[in-house]
């Protein structure tokens, strides 16, 4: 079942959300201690606004509500605050409220952005990042979107074949962090 994040997820979905950041071997991310990082992931997933706070992720789940996968999403525009406000959580975490974590847009104007999806190592292969993806283009139109992107690491050629079979095309390569991605968009 997919269903909306909750405050409560936190536990659930970090550990497949971290799979993202240990692959993306950013800088800003390696210089905190582990438990600094997640502190400061906690407090902005149960805030409302955060990149990504429960309210931007959409979870699947077995018979047993056990999380499997997730996917964030959330309009172009929105990217001018998603990260400003986990500033105010920075010094409950004893972390300077200068510090930058993520720093690059990573959405173009008019398009509804796919920020994150990953799935369970045990579940991998069983169909369910399609089926989070599903969601996308629904979300993007009934939001007033025409297109929806996400970026690839290229170095992961899986996710690639996936995202060209659910009809996204490369438009252009960027840098995020400290790795070049293909931006790929798919019209809706």
């Amino acid at each position: 079942m997919i269903r909306k994040a909750r405050k409560s997820d936190f536990e659930a979905v970090y550990p497949i959300l971290n799979q993202i950041f240990d692959e993306m071997d950013m800088d800003t991310i390696n210089r905190l201690p582990e438990s600094q990082f997640y502190d400061l992931m906690r407090l902005g997933f149960i805030s409302e606004n955060y990149r990504y706070s429960y309210n931007r992720i959409w979870v699947e789940t077995d018979e047993n509500d056990r999380v499997r996968g997730m996917i964030c999403m959330y309009p172009d525009k929105a990217q001018g605050i998603i990260d400003v406000v986990l500033r105010k959580e920075m010094a409950k975490v004893g972390l300077p409220m200068t510090t930058d974590i993520f720093t690059d847009k990573e959405a173009q104007k008019g398009e509804w952005y796919i920020d994150a999806l990953a799935v369970s190592p045990r579940d991998w292969g069983k169909g369910i990042a399609s089926r989070l993806m599903e969601l996308a283009p629904k979300l993007a139109k009934k939001h007033g979107y025409k297109k929806v992107s996400l970026n690839v690491d290229l170095e992961n050629p899986r996710a690639q074949q996936l995202y060209l079979r659910k009809g996204f095309k490369t438009t252009n390569s960027m840098t995020i962090g400290d790795r070049v991605y293909d931006h790929m968009v798919k019209e809706v």
